[in-house]
This record gives structure tokens, C-alpha cells and sequence, in this order.
């Protein structure tokens, strides 16, 4: 049977799903993979076929610069981003007539072209469900905040969302459901038990857990550089890492620090920006995090899905400052289960000072051996979930219903 496979161009939306990918194409799926021509190499190296957005939409699905720190603007971007995909859809899905479709949770233009043209569309989401168990009480502040960023959204989406009833049939279901990623049959990367009310879903949502698979991540690290103990790991991941501030206050904080540090920067931050890197620091654009972990005792991280996923995997405790509001819901779930701390995930996340940074080093490091037995009910329901095989197994008989 043949699947088109819709994502977007960022790398916690793809490194999930290519072990997927692959494990489909192995048992005989015919799978085609949309994305950016950037994504290409990444997908064929796995064995799908690709085919490229049309370059006029290249820049507009990207994540960094649709946004995410203001939820209305995002969800608004993205209904934008649809209506000027859309009639390349329509025309690729007419063209190639897939059994079924694939789409991200924020692929709103293939849940849309799907419902218009009656395929069959499985959610493919690498986040939370953000059911209301995910988020934390609501409060007058939160609610304020929330309306002060809807209110300039919604005439331009309304606007947009008339337009495309009119001119291209598809149904948009409302600003902020946009980002809810709820369709008909949802496969998670994640367990029910980190899930937030995870024993709540129905058979509808499908919790495989983090697909690894072994693979090389990217960059190059020196292990033999690694001569101190303990060893900390800190990144911000790969969408929201031009951090300069974040970046010094761990200078400040770890400087004398006796540990062994290792810092991901990301390729867009400017290294001659960050002045005198203290000699307990090795910084790199980019390291192959998978194997870091299996030499970390610490990891300071944003709390993006799969850095948790894997850093858990590995049995590695975590300090978790979000960097945005979504990763704030992984930090409590964190915390929740014992395997590490959370700093900065009050509004407006992210902020931390060098004293705090350090108190929370020292106490989880003095505690690690608890730390560390935390981890270990989460990974073996990572392990108990299934991992990539499942989600192949849950998207083609999906793909077979009648």
C-alpha cells in the first residue's frame, strides 16, 4: 500500500519518525515523505521517496519561524501556511492517490486536504497530547495572557479561514485547535506512563514510546577529552538554542565547577559571541547526543521531547528549564516521576540565574544514586511501549482498515 508522509522541517518533528520509516519500507510499504528540500538526503537515506514543498512555502513551514512563544500567532501562521500549501496538496494527493496518509500534529494542511478529499489520516505527534491534565492550573494571569494573544490573532484568522472555505473547501476548526494535532487515530512517541492522564486515552492513541534505534546522532565529540568526573551535558536543542545569556550564566555558575561540562550551542549561535569559554567546557555546534548521554551523569536540558526521551532512555537524571510552554509541561512531568529538577518553567520560562543553576547541580548530584533509580520505571515502559516497530505496525493497520 502506498502512504504519503507529511512532516515539517524540524529535527524533534523527524528523528522520531525515520526509524518508522524505514521499518514501514521493510515490510513492504511504499512510503512518500514530504518535506523541505533540506530533508531530503535525511529521508532517502532511510529508503522513502521524496518530493519537496514548492520552494514559495520552503521558508514559511519552518518552525523557528513560525514561532512558538505566542500560541495564537503560531496557530494563525500555520492556518496561513496551509492555505498557500493546499492546492499543491490537492494536486499531489490527486497525482499519486495514497491508500492513506501520515501527517505531523502540526501538519494542518494535510488534516485538511485529507478530510476534503476523503483519505484515510493518521496523526503522527512527537509532543504531549495537551489534554487538560497536561497543563497547570489556570489562574487570572494565564487566562489574561491567553486573551491578550488571541484577540489581535483572531481577524486575521478569521479572514483566513473564510477565504479558504470559500476558495479551496476545507473546513479550519478554530484558531487554537490548530495546534491540537486531534484527528481519528493518533500514534505517540511516548508511554501512557509519561503521558500526562495517559490511562485516559482510548485505543485511538496509540503510545509506541521513543523510537530509538542506535543510530549515529550528528556531530563529532573527542571522548578521550573526558578525563573528569562527573560529566554534564548541557543543550537547548535545535530550534530555540541562540541563547548568549543562558550560554554565560552557566559560565558564571560552573566555571570553578570541578565537573567536566559539555555544551551544545547549535549552528546559529555565534561562538565569538560567547567570550572566554572557561577550561571545564567543551562547547561544539553540534555532538552526538545519543552517545554523550551513555557518558553523562547529568543533563541540563530544555525538556524537548526527544533530548527527555533519550536522556531517560539512558538512565540520566536532568535539570529541565523550558524554553517554551509546551517543554514546561515535560518539566513537571519530570519532576512528577522523580528523575530530576525543573528551573525557569514558571511564566515567562526560561529564566534562571547562575545561583539557582548551581544549587540545583549540587543537589541533584548529591542525591543521584535516587535520581538515577527514577528513571527506571520510565524507561521500561519506553521499552514495554514498543518503540519503532510498533508505530509501523499501528500506521499500516491503520492504512488496512476497510
Amino acid at each position: 500500500m502506498k502512504a504519503i508522509f507529511f512532516n515539517v522541517p524540524a529535527e524533534g518533528h523527524i528523528n522520531p519518525t525515520l526509524p518508522v520509516i524505514r521499518e514501514m519500507i521493510a515490510r513492504g510499504e511504499h512510503v512518500i515523505c514530504v518535506n523541505t528540500e533540506d530533508q531530503r538526503a535525511a529521508h532517502e537515506a532511510v529508503g522513502a521517496q521524496f518530493i519537496a514543498y514548492p520552494a514559495v512555502s520552503d521558508q514559511e513551514l519552518r518552525l523557528e519561524r513560525i514561532g512558538s512563544e505566542n500560541i495564537a500567532r503560531m496557530a494563525l501562521n500555520l492556518t496561513q501556511a496551509s492555505e498557500r500549501v493546499l492546492p499543491w496538496i490537492f494536486d499531489l494527493l490527486d497525482r499519486e492517490q495514497p491508500d492513506y496518509i501520515i501527517h505531523d500534529s502540526l501538519v494542518v494542511w494535510a488534516k485538511q486536504a485529507a478530510e476534503q478529499r476523503g483519505i484515510r489520516a493518521a496523526t503522527s505527534m512527537t509532543m504531549f497530547v495537551m489534554s487538560r491534565d497536561a497543563w497547570p492550573p489556570v489562574t487570572p494571569g494565564l487566562v489574561l495572557k491567553l486573551i491578550a494573544q488571541i484577540l489581535p490573532a483572531l481577524p486575521g484568522y478569521w479572514c483566513t479561514a473564510r477565504r479558504m472555505r470559500r476558495t479551496l473547501g476545507v473546513r479550519p476548526t478554530g484558531l487554537l485547535n490548530t495546534l491540537s494535532g486531534i484527528g481519528n487515530y493518533h500514534v505517540l512517541y511516548t508511554s501512557r506512563a509519561f503521558q500526562p492522564g495517559g490511562d485516559k486515552f482510548g485505543e485511538e492513541y496509540v503510545f509506541v514510546g521513543p523510537t530509538i534505534d542506535g543510530r549515529q546522532t550528528t556531530g563529532e565529540l573527542p571522548f578521550e577529552l573526558l578525563p573528569r568526573q562527573p560529566v554534564i551535558y548541557i543543550s537547548l536543542g535545535t530550534i530555540r538554542n541562540e541563547n548568549l545569556s543562558f550560554y554565560h550564566t552557566c559560565f558564571a555558575a560552573f566555571r570553578d565547577h570541578p565537573a567536566q561540562f559539555i555544551l551544545s550551542i547549535g549552528k546559529r549561535t555565534d561562538r565569538a559571541q560567547l567570550g572566554t569559554i572557561p577550561a571545564n567546557f567543551i562547547v561544539r555546534d553540534f555532538v552526538p547526543q545519543l552517545e554523550v548521554l551513555q557518558r553523562t551523569d547529568l543533563f541540563i536540558t530544555h525538556g524537548g521531547m526527544n533530548s527527555v526521551h533519550e536522556s531517560l532512555w539512558q538512565g540520566v537524571p536532568m535539570i529541565v528549564i523550558p524554553q517554551q510552554a509546551e517543554q514546561a509541561v515535560v518539566a513537571r512531568q519530570v519532576v512528577k516521576h522523580g528523575a530530576g529538577i525543573a528551573l525557569g518553567d514558571k511564566p515567562p520560562v526560561g529564566q534562571v540565574s547562575a545561583a539557582e543553576l548551581g544549587a540545583a547541580v549540587e543537589r541533584l548530584l548529591g542525591d543521584l544514586d535516587a535520581y538515577r533509580a527514577a528513571t527506571q520505571p520510565l524507561r521500561a515502559s519506553f521499552v514495554e511501549a514498543g518503540g519503532y516497530r510498533r508505530a509501523a505496525e499501528a500506521f499500516m493497520r491503520y492504512g488496512r482498515r476497510s
